[in-house]
Parts: C-alpha cells; sequence; structure tokens
C-alpha cells in the first residue's frame, strides 16, 4: 500500500509540526550536545501520536503497511530539523533488516511497533557499507542455540537501542546470518563514541559469548540484508534532502537580511549563484532520492536491481549535494558561521556525517559505473 499525495501531504506536515515545536535548534543542542542524544520525549510522540515507528510495518503485524515512500516523507522533515530520534537506525535499517530476514519475529516487532523499544543494526565493519564476506562477529553453535563473538564499531544508535539485530558468520559457512538478541545479554559491552554529529549517537558494540537467536526468512540472508540496506541508503536520501532544503532556506534567509556596504549580500552576484547552485543541486538530489524510493517500494515485483543502482546513484548524488550545500552556507555567512552559537556548522556536521554512512559517494560512483558497463 501506498500514499496517496494527500496523504503524504498530511503526514509530512504533522511530523514537521511536532519538530517545529520540539526540535528547535536550542533543544537539539541540549539533547544531542548537551544530554545522550536522544530526545525521549519527541520520539514518544512521533511513535505515539504520529505513528512513525509503525508506518512501514504490515498492518497484520500493527502496523501501517505503507512502504519507503513514506518513510521518505518522514525521513525529509527529520532531516530538516536534524531531529535527535533513532528514526534511521531502529525504523528503518534494524526494523527493515527484521522484516527481510525473518519469518516469525512478531514478540520483537511488538514493541517496535509502538517505539516503546528501539533496535541497533550491526552489519560490518566500521559502520562502512556492507558486502557479503564483510561481517566481522562470528557465530558459534552450542547446545542451547547461538553465541556470537566479536567487536564492532561505529554502530548507529546501538547506546540506547534494546534489541540489537546482528550480521554474523556461522561457524563452517561462508554464508552470512541474521541474529537478534537482548541489548542488554549477558557478554555485550556497548560504549559510547566521540562523533562529530551528536545528533546521530554511535558506540562500539563488544560480544563476548553473547547468546542469539538466529533468524530465518524466505530467501538468502545475503539477499535479505542488500535489500535492507539498499532501502535504508534510499531513506538517508530522503533525509539528506530534507537537510539541504533546509541549509537553503537558511543560506537565503541570512543573504536577505546581512547587509555590506549599504546592501543585502544577497544583492551580490557571487552569492547568488552559491544560492543558485544549491537550489539546482536540491532538485537533482530530489529526483535521485525520489527515484531510489520508488524502486524500493518496486523490490517486491521483481525491481530488486533497479533498487542497487537507484539507491547508490541517490547516495553519491544526495551526499555530494549536502556536503556542497552546507560549505556555501558556512562561506555565505563568513565569519559568524564558523561559531557554536550558529545553526551552520551543525548541518556541516550532519552532512559530513551522512558522506560515510553505507559507503562514500566514490564507492557508489565506482558502483553504478561498474553497473552500467555490464549493461
Amino acid at each position: 500500500m501506498r500514499l496517496t499525495a494527500d496523504e503524504a501531504t498530511l503526514l509530512g506536515d504533522s511530523v514537521r509540526a511536532v519538530c517545529d515545536q520540539l526540535a528547535t535548534e536550542e533543544r537539539v543542542r541540549a539533547v544531542a550536545y548537551g544530554g545522550d542524544g536522544i530526545d525521549a520525549e519527541l520520539w514518544r510522540i512521533l511513535s505515539r501520536e504520529v505513528g512513525v515507528t509503525a508506518i512501514a510495518i504490515s498492518q497484520d503485524l500493527g502496523g501501517a503497511g505503507y512502504g519507503a515512500m513514506a518513510l521518505g516523507v518522514v525521513a525529509h522533515e527529520l532531516g530538516r530539523a536534524l531531529a535527535p530520534v533513532p528514526f534511521l537506525s531502529s525504523v528503518v535499517l534494524a526494523t527493515g533488516l527484521l522484516l527481510e530476514a525473518a519469518d516469525s519475529t512478531e514478540d520483537v516487532l511488538a514493541a517496535l511497533v509502538t517505539g516503546e523499544r528501539t533496535a541497533a543494526a550491526i552489519l560490518g565493519l566500521d559502520g562502512g557499507p556492507w558486502a557479503p564476506g564483510t561481517p566481522i562477529v562470528t557465530a558459534t553453535r552450542i547446545d542451547s542455540g547461538w553465541t556470537l563473538r566479536g567487536t564492532a564499531r561505529h554502530v548507529l544508535g546501538a547506546q540506547h537501542a534494546d534489541e540489537l539485530v546482528v550480521v554474523a558468520l556461522p561457524d563452517y559457512s561462508d554464508e552470512p546470518a541474521v541474529f537478534i538478541l537482548h541489548a542488554d545479554t549477558e557478554g555485550v559491552t556497548r560504549t559510547p563514541e566521540r562523533v562529530l554529529d551528536a545528533t546521530r549517537p554511535m558506540a562500539t558494540v563488544c560480544f563476548t559469548a553473547s547468546h542469539a537467536r538466529r533468524l530465518a526468512g524466505p530467501r538468502p540472508a545475503a539477499v535479505a540484508i542488500a535489500r535492507a540496506v539498499h532501502r535504508a541508503i534510499a531513506v538517508l536520501s530522503a533525509e539528506q534532502v530534507g537537510s539541504h532544503e533546509r541549509v537553503l532556506e537558511i543560506a537565503v534567509d541570512y543573504a536577505r537580511t546581512r547587509t555590506q556596504f549599504g546592501r543585502a549580500i544577497g544583492s551580490f552576484q557571487a552569492v547568488k549563484h552559491r544560492c543558485a547552485d544549491m537550489l539546482v543541486n536540491l532538485e537533482w538530489s530530489r529526483s535521485a532520492s525520489h527515484a531510489a524510493l520508488q524502486a524500493a517500494d518496486d523490490v517486491g515485483d521483481g525491481a530488486a536491481g533497479e533498487l542497487e543502482w537507484r539507491a547508490s546513484m541517490a547516495k553519491a548524488v544526495c551526499s555530494e549535494a549536502l556536503r556542497d550545500a552546507t560549505h556555501a552556507n558556512l562561506q555565505i555567512h563568513g565569519g559568524i558561521g564558523f561559531t557554536w552559537e550558529d545553526a551552520a556548522h551543525l548541518y556541516l556536521r550532519r552532512a559530513r556525517t551522512d558522506e560515510v554512512l553505507f559507503g562514500r559517494p566514490s564507492l557508489h560512483w565506482e558502483q553504478l559505473r561498474d553497473k552500467a558497463e555490464l549493461l
């Protein structure tokens, strides 16, 4: 089931209204850089009153039954506000991996769908892109099930997660498998990391003979993992578009009000060109993100190949566009843009963090090149 245009507008307006009230710049700073990185009240309202945690879960599991496009609408608004909530880590990546990799996880999804509990996904080394053969966590079969060993760094949202969804390599196998365990399981250690963007808290997770449950689904684990990751990349691109949109608004507003030599700096040709370039790149990003989200919703119709290259395209385009926009915004603001009191650096931090999530743009451009060579 997909959102109609009116439903998408209503959903976006609802999320924006909540963010306007609870995700102000002052509150984001207080929570992310003065607190633990997660706004519990904002997350509670988004989960229970707006229903963002239930959007992409099927109706028979208690969700709304919508797809990636709906997730993209929410992500766009959260990206505008830099909202410090575990939407990408829990709702999109971890829950998406559960839905793709397992037939029966109703016991876990029941709590995730209401937002009462959150999850984090551990894919590969250093939080980078997942590819077959990259799991650094190993799984050992024992009489009572499975145990996990290994250390994963830069795990998005792990410090505050209640459940951990882990991609690991079982004994005597070259094929990855997906496991789930409670984050407070004996043998699990989570250490918060210092990060550039505190609105995206990360942690190092260490497993020492930690008991876990192996998940089984209708398709090979490698296929399920790839589909979940590509969908997460598509949703991330929508978030980047939201951030880019807000950065452009901030730059234009400042250019209109800041005067120099008796004129608004927005009247200078160099500033006009920067803002125009930001707008052109924004629309390019918006199109690339929409194409990826559309492919994510079509994947059930046999469009898995389309999702792979469209997700790479969106990641490369949106990452570079947001990075360039935040740099231009900083330059338009001049010296004040480098100060802690201004918001310009907050978006620059987000842009630089998103740029490396799931692989740098250069990696995705290479994947697009390799895909084109095969056609």
